[in-house]
């Protein structure tokens, strides 16, 4: 019997790959197979999936179609790229090149996935258990007609084009993360669901729910619910004077939560809202004091990630939520950073992918005569004072009425076990290989020790996105110190200097110039 004539019983699970940016470095038009650069995350990701699925790499070479390489190196780089990667184990069943520019109407691409379609007929592949994975959001969207479902990573250029994808489409910061992911969901949307059913139902029955924002992941409870909220603290080791943000997924909750909505919270609503803006107003009665550490306000938002908007409808309350990680500790980014802190501490948690800001989400009170920007996040001043006018920051034009109804602003927050420093210029520290080097951009000299970037494009979006996740891998490696450079402030940079500024709280933050002494306060 014919591979393409199996009944779809014996059909096998298919994970179909990018390569450029997805397996290995993105150097533009490669020909030359020697500067193949293998993520160090490809080999430890596919040995995870060759457990359950069979390997194609589809590979977009429109370097073809420019006259840039020929197709013959272009073979030759998969060639050596597959027996590099046979060597290790992994057996690539097949590799497809498209050799047109993404723009070309040709037969390889959307909406007729030519080279899925030919796997699932000559190879047995159910194209309905597979995944797509790759770092562009046409990698994503090909498998759509044919029901495969495409993940989208942001290695390569996905960091770049992330704006492009919709807001329900998963993404992760690595390949493994994916792979994990793939994993745990072989159903891939139906176990998605479950997942959300789950943790509506521990919602509904007073229980905590760990879910996925576009900010960070929160910890849930029922809002309306004391005793349920009562666990948030308990399990963070929170205190109960910082107030907890009520997210909804409809406007209408804010009424009922709420004792007035002012017309400039509706209208930051319409323009903002789901999205990273918290307002804090004047509270109902019905919300219980424990939420907001009993000040007469509360603070909402409508997040913008569907998952946490269906996971609230479907649960049928407003759900209390502060970043699901132990109190004052970094902000968890993954659903693996939530179980690394707090696992056996919540009764559900459903697994998002990675949080596409990276930060938590800007605070803005309403409740005084000039709106106050308590917190910085993924909303920056100057979008907000482009829908309602000016916006007070604290400190700028005298002390605000509202001070201390933001959660998330205390001194010291967001921080990592190593001590952690906050500078103009890192460079003092290029010489010191015990010194982790948190950089905006790819730097100009060399560093001895364990460097991250936070953005190679200077994009502060993208660098809000990676910044917890980089704090903690420099903080398993078992430095003396992290040592980060401030951002600029525009976009985002202000809410990314914020969350530096309130990790180095327990160390002695400097300026430019020669080292200090190092202390915790």
């Amino acid at each position: 019997m014919n591979l393409w004539q199996q009944q779809p019983s014996e059909l096998r699970p298919a994970v179909f790959l990018d390569r450029d940016g997805t397996l290995i470095e993105d150097v533009g038009a490669l020909g030359d197979p020697e500067k193949i650069r293998i993520y160090p995350e490809t080999v430890s990701a596919l040995r995870l999936l060759a457990k359950r699925y069979v390997f194609f790499v589809v590979t977009n070479q429109s370097c073809v179609a420019k006259g840039e390489i020929t197709r013959e190196e272009v073979d030759g780089v998969n060639k050596r790229l597959g027996s590099m990667l046979t060597a290790r184990g992994i057996h690539i069943t097949r590799w497809y090149v498209c050799p047109h520019s993404r723009e070309a109407k040709c037969a390889c691409a959307k909406p007729s996935p030519f080279f899925l379609k030919q796997a699932a007929r000559q190879y047995g592949i159910d194209l309905k258990k597979s995944f797509i994975l790759g770092d562009h959001p046409s990698d994503v969207y090909t498998g759509d007609a044919v029901g495969t479902y495409g993940l989208y990573v942001m290695t390569g250029h996905g960091p770049r084009h992330i704006h492009e994808l919709e807001p329900g489409r998963i993404v992760f910061h690595t390949l493994h993360d994916a792979a994990r992911w793939i994993m745990g969901h072989p159903e891939h949307v139906r176990d998605l669901e479950k997942s959300i059913a789950q943790g509506a139902e521990v919602l509904r029955g007073g229980g905590l729910t760990v879910f996925p924002t576009e900010t960070v992941y929160g910890l849930g409870a029922d809002a309306y619910n004391a005793e349920a909220v009562k666990k948030i603290f308990k399990a963070k080791g929170r205190p109960y004077n910082d107030p907890l943000i009520v997210h909804v997924a409809d406007t209408g909750d804010v009424d009922k939560l709420a004792a007035e909505v002012p017309a400039k919270a509706r209208l930051l609503m319409k323009h903002f809202w789901p999205g990273p803006l918290t307002l804090v107003l004047r509270k109902s009665p019905d919300v219980p004091d424990l939420v907001t550490a009993s000040a007469p306000t509360v603070a909402v938002r409508m997040p913008a990630n569907p998952t946490a908007r269906k996971l609230i409808a479907t649960a049928g309350c407003p759900v209390a939520a502060p970043s699901a990680n132990l109190f004052g500790k970094t902000s968890p980014t993954t659903a693996e950073h939530v179980r690394l802190q707090l696992e056996g501490r919540y009764d559900a948690l459903i697994d998002g992918g990675a949080c596409r800001v990276g930060v938590e989400s800007t605070v803005l009170s309403l409740t005084g005569t000039r709106p106050v920007l308590l917190r910085p996040g993924g909303i920056s001043r100057e979008a907000l004072e482009e829908t309602i006018g000016s916006v007070d920051v604290p400190g700028e034009s005298g002390p605000a009425e509202q001070a201390g109804e933001s959660p998330g602003m205390l001194p010291s927050h967001y921080a990592p076990g190593t001590l952690f420093l906050l500078v103009d210029d890192a460079s003092a520290y290029a010489g010191d290989e015990d010194t982790g080097v948190i950089l905006f951009t790819s730097p100009s000299i060399a560093y001895k020790g364990v460097t991250r970037v936070l953005s190679r494009d200077g994009s502060t979006a993208e660098a809000a996105s990676n910044l917890y996740r980089v704090m903690r891998e420099l903080d398993e490696c078992g430095l003396k110190r992290i040592v980060a450079e401030r951002l600029p402030r525009d976009g985002v940079g202000a809410a990314v200097n914020d969350r530096m500024t309130r990790a180095a709280a327990r160390g002695t933050l400097y300026k430019q110039g020669p080292k200090k002494a190092e202390t915790r306060a």
